[in-house]
């Protein structure tokens, strides 16, 4: 009598809660429904959040649960929204959602006095930041790593007059070239300055002096500055702080996942998933010089992608001519922007987002009014960690996967719960595609023979073994099961031979470039050992799960 029927392995998570109200359940779909298509939803919205604030419960009885005030963090604790059934809704605003039935349930339920209002004061005074830059340390950088040395320097100041002494804390990081390939460059990454290390300003110029820009040319105008992120994301602990940021700066494109001289294999897409994994904001200052001229368009595409941040937009903001009075403006309203943060929160303060006064449009305006709302947005993490917010503790509930307020903005994401050897099964289908995709670079028209064939000689089901007629990589079945009913779009599974032999060389290309990526992707995955959840125990280890976000899927 206790169980419910549970058709696939997606589940929902609370989504990053910038830009976004905490999401509210409902008894049951029609009520909701009747809500959010009635033209006194704004006022209608607001009284129930202010009965919610008041006591705790709302009096319509059709509200049963709303997400906490702090965000709850599915990697820090574990819990498990189970779609039980969804479908599609127009919204009287002209947006479509996901009106989903979802039950719930908690490794750990929330203590009953957490559906109070939340009492943040205390938890915020701890609230620290870390601001680590990412430097391009080539020939033509000189001007910008002075700058951003200086800029640091004057925010010191500035810290130790605001009380707030060894709370915002900078990293610098510089990335150059191979050094094996290219003599003289002498590092490929290096980290001048940890932000565990120093407190204040003379410790950070002292170390990071040692940056200088490079005096020998890489091996392209395109440089591995994605390396560069990724040694900031892993050999920096970050766990020390609420307010999490890099700040990039290139005058130059990186080089993507399947540039013969990148040392990750990842591309922006990835690497900005391995920086949400980790709540951490990435800024892109791009530094449009004359001489990138011809490199702009492409660099803009990449670091667009790359410093996308839920809820708030691109963090991505261009510097144009390279102007350094520009890029000086740019740092100091960023790193002005989170000590302000820390400096409100020291006094028991959440941060509030700016609205846009009228006439300010520029880019450093922008930057500013973005970074009051993460500012936002990383408070309410950091209480969902420091106050182990649980999710709501009910059985059967409706919600929408927009925000009510803001139907622009997701609240809620969709997970594919896999286990460690569906993982595993689904990184050698896709290695096995990729193999035979190089192989066949020279005659791409017997891409699906080949495949056809390694099919026959990986599987051990005889009634496999033919596949003379499949059309289609989901007919093969090279992938397993588990992914095929899932109701999303999958390029891979849709893939037939005619799509194939229609693309152009360059499409073949990007397609097998995109699965690579994401094998080094699951890699990533399958390393994150303290986010696998053992729901039998740790009986099977091969069982045990983890919370793929669908957007990661093939």
């Amino acid at each position: 009598s206790s169980t419910i029927e549970w058709r696939q392995a997606l589940a929902l998570s609370f989504a990053n809660p910038a830009g976004r109200k905490p999401v509210l359940f409902f008894r049951d779909e029609a009520s909701m429904l009747d809500l959010v298509e009635s033209e006194e939803l704004p006022q209608r919205l607001s009284d129930i959040r202010t009965e919610i604030a008041a006591s705790g419960l709302s009096a319509r009885p059709e509200v049963i649960a709303r997400e906490p005030d702090s965000y709850v963090d599915i990697r820090n604790q574990f819990y498990l929204l189970p779609i039980l059934s969804a479908r599609e809704a127009l919204l009287a605003s002209g947006f479509r959602a996901k009106s989903v039935q979802v039950a719930a349930v908690t490794a750990t339920p929330a203590p009953e006095e957490e559906s109070a209002p939340v009492q943040s004061e205390a938890a915020l005074s701890d609230f620290s930041a870390a601001v680590v830059f990412v430097i391009d340390a080539s020939t033509s950088m000189g001007p910008y790593i002075n700058e951003a040395r200086e800029a640091v320097a004057r925010i010191y100041a500035r810290i130790e007059s605001s009380g707030i002494s060894g709370k915002v804390r900078f990293g610098l990081v510089g990335y150059r070239d191979d050094p094996k390939a290219v003599k003289g460059v002498e590092y490929l990454t290096r980290i001048f300055v940890d932000p565990a290390q120093v407190s204040d300003g003379d410790s950070f110029l002292a170390q990071a002096a040692a940056l200088e820009p490079s005096k020998v040319s890489t091996r392209s105008f395109e440089e591995d500055g994605l390396a560069g992120v990724i040694a900031a994301l892993d050999e920096i602990d970050w766990s020390p702080y609420g307010g999490r940021y890099i700040v990039f700066i290139t005058d130059a494109s990186s080089r993507g996942g399947a540039h013969p001289f990148s040392s990750t294999g990842l591309g922006p897409e990835q690497v900005r998933e391995r920086a949400l994994q980790d709540y951490v904001a990435l800024y892109s200052l791009h530094l449009r010089t004359p001489a990138g001229r011809a490199d702009h368009a492409a660099a803009e595409r990449q670091y667009r992608m790359l410093s996308e941040y839920p809820g708030i937009g691109s963090l991505y903001f261009p510097v144009e001519a390279g102007d350094v009075e520009l890029f000086r403006g740019a740092v100091d309203a960023l790193a002005k922007s989170v000590v302000d943060q820390v400096a409100a929160a020291a006094r028991g303060r959440a941060a509030e987002p700016t609205a846009e006064e009228p006439g300010e449009k520029g880019p450093t305006e922008e930057l500013k009014r973005k970074s009051a709302e993460l500012g936002h947005a990383m408070q309410l993490i950091w209480l969902g960690r420091t106050q182990k917010s649980g999710a709501p503790p009910l059985i059967r509930a409706w919600a929408l996967d927009r925000d009510l307020d803001n139907p622009a903005v997701q609240a809620l994401e969709v997970r594919a719960l896999l286990t460690k050897n569906q993982l595993s099964d689904l990184q050698a289908a896709l290695r096995e595609i990729v193999s035979v995709g190089i192989a066949t670079e020279t005659s791409r028209s017997q891409f699906f023979d080949r495949l056809r064939s390694a099919v026959a000689a990986l599987s051990r089901d005889p009634n496999q073994v033919d596949k003379s007629g499949a059309a289609s990589l989901k007919e093969l079945g090279l992938i397993g099961e588990y992914l095929e009913d899932l109701p999303y779009r999958s390029r891979v599974l849709a893939l037939d031979e005619a799509t194939w032999n229609r693309w152009s060389i360059g499409e073949q290309v990007a397609f097998i470039d995109d699965l690579s990526a994401r094998i080094r992707l699951y890699q990533r995955f399958h390393d994150d050992v303290d986010n696998w959840i053992a729901l039998d125990g740790g009986a099977s280890p091969g069982d045990a799960v983890y919370p793929v976000p669908l957007s990661a899927l093939p």
